[in-house]
């Protein structure tokens, strides 16, 4: 916990220059044209639905997780505590909406902690491989592979990979030596419990949900650039999802404020769109993924969980208990 204190005022810096210059960007171009037809009003609609229906899924994908677990998840926490999972990411620094998910869904589950956060660990390893093998075959079939890494860039990569796991090793090594890594084990083995039963069949199952909840998401931000007039197909509209996906894992404000918009810009300019659509795509899109999600999800933490009060009993009890975690 101590070494992160740094990524909070790293990413709220971040966020700051990436919106300033988004927002510089914007007011020098036309006018957006919001939806003002049955058509375009039509594909607005089904985005905030199709949005809906994604949440979901991973709302299903994350109960076969924990009871994978062993654990005893109700049906309806599961889905509930992903919409308060998406405000606490929202309005609250440091995905805090992911912290607020275990440290409600553990009682509930009947399990500790640190099992509850290792299947939030499990559902984010399956969205990057799912995302990053996506982005890659997107962008080569929308703009011809502009935007990904150049070779020397993927060499300076694989150096830095390298380095990392040498570092792993040694430290490895060390705490062998040392005689803690029992210890270690100890304390991350419930973490990295659902992320080992990631094989065979119930892998195969969590990639399948995983896959089918970024192509819901997918058609999201194609019915959001229908209703913005941009013109781009489904696969253009993937590219700028995994473009602005991938730069999600940036450190940043809450709602990835700054990062996300600077990606759909950047994504819908490369794509060659008129910019005054471009502009109407990124505040439909931040309207769809941002308001309804945030208003359900904070009803839900007032009316099921009993609202910022309640959490901050749960935190305090967990505290005592030795279970804490950084959101």
């Amino acid at each position: 916990m101590e070494g992160r204190r740094w990524v909070r005022p790293l990413g709220w810096a971040i966020s700051i220059v990436s919106l300033a210059a988004v927002v510089w960007w914007a007011t020098r171009q036309e006018a957006p044209t919001l939806p003002d037809t049955p058509q375009t009003i039509a594909a607005f609609i089904g985005a905030i639905v199709l949005y809906g229906v994604a949440a979901g899924v991973r709302g299903e994908r994350w109960r076969l997780l924990l009871r994978e677990c062993g654990t005893e998840p109700p049906r309806a926490d599961c889905h509930a505590l992903i919409w308060v999972g998406y405000m606490g990411n929202n309005v609250l620094p440091a995905r805090a909406g992911d912290g607020m998910r275990a440290v409600f869904m553990a009682p509930r589950a009947k399990s500790d902690l640190r099992t509850v956060v290792g299947t939030l660990l499990a559902e984010r390893l399956l969205d990057i491989a799912v995302l990053g093998a996506g982005f890659v075959v997107l962008a080569w079939a929308a703009v011809g592979g502009r935007g990904l890494p150049s070779l020397s860039t993927v060499g300076i990569a694989l150096a830095v990979l390298a380095a990392l796991v040498a570092v792993a090793v040694v430290a490895y090594a060390l705490l062998a030596r040392r005689g803690l890594l029992h210890r270690v084990r100890e304390a991350l083995g419930p973490v990295l419990h659902s992320t080992r039963l990631l094989k065979g069949r119930h892998g195969v199952e969590m990639v399948a949900a995983t896959v089918l909840v970024w192509a819901l998401e997918l058609a999201v931000w194609w019915l959001c650039a229908e209703a913005a007039g941009l013109g781009i197909d489904p696969i253009e509209a993937g590219y700028i999802l995994a473009l602005s996906s991938m730069l999600a894992l940036v450190p940043a404000a809450p709602g990835q404020a700054g990062t996300m918009d600077a990606a759909v810009i950047v994504g819908a300019r490369a794509l060659g769109r008129p910019k005054s659509a471009s502009v109407a795509y990124l505040l439909l899109l931040r309207f769809v993924l941002l308001v309804p999600v945030t208003v359900v999800g904070f009803v839900l933490l007032v009316v099921r969980y009993g609202g910022v009060e309640r959490l901050r009993a749960a935190r305090r009890t967990s505290a005592a208990a030795g279970e804490t975690v950084e959101p």
